[in-house]
């Protein structure tokens, strides 16, 4: 009997220092900050997980580059068309922020926005290709020098990564297109300009990094 007692108190402890459910909204928290909502989604993780990657991968190139050259100046003029370059990833990123803020409203204008920044997208690839044509017009390939050579490396890389950006920019129109639930096309528009912003940031990475050697 005495056994019970003890155990019953116990229980009845327990359910006064026991916060209430989540859905209560009137304990610890309230039902917006349920606790397990708090946590990192898988989709954001995995965004994360692979940008760290990458930018492993254009860190190491950047550093075996700087090794390489070893404080020599570039050996050729940077085409003009790298500034132009620049101007339209910056733009670029500008435009996913208004973007993800339409969005964030449920303004339907965010589909323009996404729209523009396919088309900045597509003119960056077309300034990266006349940039390699007027350095191939200088005499300048791929086994021309370390500073060429890595140039063409880090640049065609890059490319490829704004062809997959472009890419998850036509994921997002199919979205639109299926009419998918607005939590879905959340997500994918938040992956899509995280993505993007890294992209935009690790080219600007590329373009110190040749001014830095060419002066």
């Amino acid at each position: 009997m005495g056994t019970v007692m003890v155990a019953t108190r116990e229980r009845s402890r327990l359910r006064r220092i026991s916060p209430p459910p989540p859905d209560r909204g009137n304990g610890w928290w309230s039902s917006d900050d349920d606790p397990q909502s708090l946590a990192l989604p898988s989709w954001q993780f995995g965004t994360w997980l692979g940008l760290g990657t990458l930018t492993v991968l254009f860190v190491a190139l950047t550093s075996a580059y700087v090794v390489r050259v070893g404080g020599d100046p570039v050996s050729f003029a940077l085409p003009p068309t790298l500034w132009v370059s620049t101007l339209i990833l910056v733009a670029n990123s500008l435009v996913l922020i208004r973007t993800r803020r339409l969005l964030a409203k449920k303004h339907p204008h965010f589909v323009r926005w996404l729209g523009v920044s396919g088309a900045l997208a597509l003119a960056f690839l077309v300034t990266q290709v006349i940039t390699w044509k007027l350095l191939a017009a200088q005499g300048v390939f791929v086994t021309t020098n370390p500073h060429s050579s890595f140039f063409y490396v880090l640049t065609v890389v890059h490319a490829l990564h704004v062809v997959g950006g472009l890419a998850a920019l036509v994921r997002c129109g199919i979205h639109i297109r299926r009419r998918s639930r607005w939590t879905t096309l959340h997500r994918a528009v938040g992956m899509t300009v995280t993505y993007w912003h890294f992209v935009d940031a690790v080219w600007l990475w590329i373009v110190l990094v040749f001014l830095w050697t060419s002066l």
